[in-house]
């Protein structure tokens, strides 16, 4: 996973070269990565209609062993050698997507995370310099680093901050000294987890809440630390986006998924495995997506509206094939 990782951020940092635009170039990566899984998509398909063509047969044989599991299963397997069909053929681009999926959260949190310190360690040895220029906007997000919420500020915060690893904060402050960004006596030389804890303690947490950093995380009067249920929030005033990439993805995870329902013919224990699959990605795209950077939320509302044109695109494709197979199968027998 970690090569993987690497991989996802080389590729992503080549592309932003030519297009110098971190969203943009998440879209760009998004649609060049499915349509390198295309091909294995076209004959996953193919393979689960084939499965779907021989329920009617699997349904006999289910009746006629239904007492006897193991000559079932053998009468089964025996079934897919003949028609030449893999039951499990429809899973691969799924394991891949979600692999690519987990990469992508690892990478762009990677990505995220050496983006926030660059900001926060630029601001604090230049006060003078506007921190909304410091920070990548997308549309209605101010900082595709943070979260798109207006729950979320779009300057780094200490919780945001106190997450990163002590080698980021090491290798970012040499490579700003380096540049001339910030002193040469500013790089860190962070040993541990807690070394990061106390610099955070000690350094980050006295300048945001200076006069100097305070205004770009201040919440608003009265809506600040509410409650809801367990969870406690705050709305800011610059808060980073309208929370609308979460409501995205979600929206977006359930029509693909109910248009891949739709293409395929299940039995009533299988629509209700897929119920529960549906719900399960449902608030996993919301948590992820609510939660981390907006790079991350992007990445899965355009992964999920590509596989939405895709599907409609092949669901025509198929249409058509069956149609002309059809045709040419009537013409036959004339």
């Amino acid at each position: 996973m970690s090569f993987l990782n690497s991989l996802l951020l080389t590729i992503i940092r080549g592309l932003h070269m030519f297009i110098n635009n971190y969203a943009l170039t998440i879209i760009v990566f998004t649609i060049l990565i499915k349509l390198c899984v295309l091909p294995l998509n076209v004959k996953s398909r193919r393979s689960m209609m084939r499965v779907s063509e021989l329920q009617p047969k699997l349904k006999e044989l289910q009746d006629k062993y239904k007492n006897d599991q193991e000559k079932l299963n053998q009468k089964m397997q025996e079934l897919y050698r003949k028609e030449n069909v893999s039951p499990m053929g429809g899973c691969l681009p799924m394991i891949i997507s979600m692999v690519i999926l987990f990469a992508m959260f690892y990478a762009l949190r990677t990505f995220a995370n050496d983006q926030l310190v660059t900001q926060f360690l630029t601001f604090m040895h230049n006060p003078e310099i506007d921190p909304h220029t410091l920070a990548e906007p997308f549309l209605w997000i101010k900082n595709l680093w943070m979260p798109d919420s207006p729950f979320a500020t779009f300057m780094p915060d200490a919780q945001s901050l106190r997450m990163v690893e002590y080698s980021v904060w090491n290798d970012i402050s040499a490579k700003l000294a380096a540049a001339g960004t910030i002193p040469a006596d500013a790089v860190l030389h962070l040993e541990n987890a807690q070394a990061v804890m106390d610099y955070v303690t000690n350094v980050v947490e006295p300048f945001i809440a200076s006069d100097v950093y305070a205004p770009y995380v201040a919440a608003k009067p009265g809506l600040a630390n509410l409650s809801l249920l367990f969870i406690r929030f705050s709305f800011f005033e610059e808060g980073n986006g309208w929370f609308i990439l979460p409501l995205l993805s979600m929206a977006t995870q359930v029509l693909m998924q109910k248009l891949t329902m739709e293409s395929q013919q299940m039995d009533p224990s299988q629509q209700s495995s897929q119920k529960m699959m549906i719900w399960m990605m449902l608030f996993m795209s919301l948590y992820f997506c609510a939660s981390y950077n907006s790079a991350f939320a992007l990445y899965w509302v355009a992964a999920n509206v590509y596989a939405i044109v895709e599907q409609l695109g092949l669901n025509y494709y198929f249409k058509q094939q069956a149609l002309r197979s059809a045709a040419a199968e009537e013409v036959g027998t004339k």
